[in-house]
């Protein structure tokens, strides 16, 4: 749990400081092999389905809206979400210090059941 929400913060330090003011929304995708991917075209995909589709361990979707740049963290039993307002370009406030983050963080366990029971299902209807 430590690792996803570290990457998490990670990814929104990187994003933040990119000078890239009008980037389009991406998602970075860490595969179960290790291996990482950034998709730039997932419009109408959650992040459970999209984890389906590629084999992912774990996915980041990230996103500007005006000053304020987002992180929307996902893997089996877990999310969260990091937000920080990017105020120059370098992200540090007129003082130098970096602005706060703001964060949710969700764990979505249910007792009783198996990591199986928690993994994300499809049905057709």
């Amino acid at each position: 749990m430590e690792s996803f929400l570290r990457d998490a913060e990670r990814i929104l330090d990187t994003a933040v400081a990119s000078r890239e003011r009008n980037a389009p929304e991406y998602v970075i995708s860490v595969l179960r092999t290790g291996s990482i991917r950034i998709l730039s075209d997932v419009t109408g995909w959650s992040l459970p389905a999209l984890a389906i589709e590629l084999g992912a361990a774990a996915l980041y979707r990230v996103g500007r809206q005006g000053a304020v740049v987002q992180v929307e963290g996902w893997s089996y039993g877990r999310k969260c979400v990091l937000s920080r307002d990017s105020l120059g370009p370098s992200g540090m406030g007129p003082s130098g210090m970096r602005p706060p983050a703001y964060a949710t963080f969700h764990m979505l366990e249910a007792g009783g059941v198996s990591q199986n029971d928690r993994a994300p299902q499809v049905r057709n209807s």
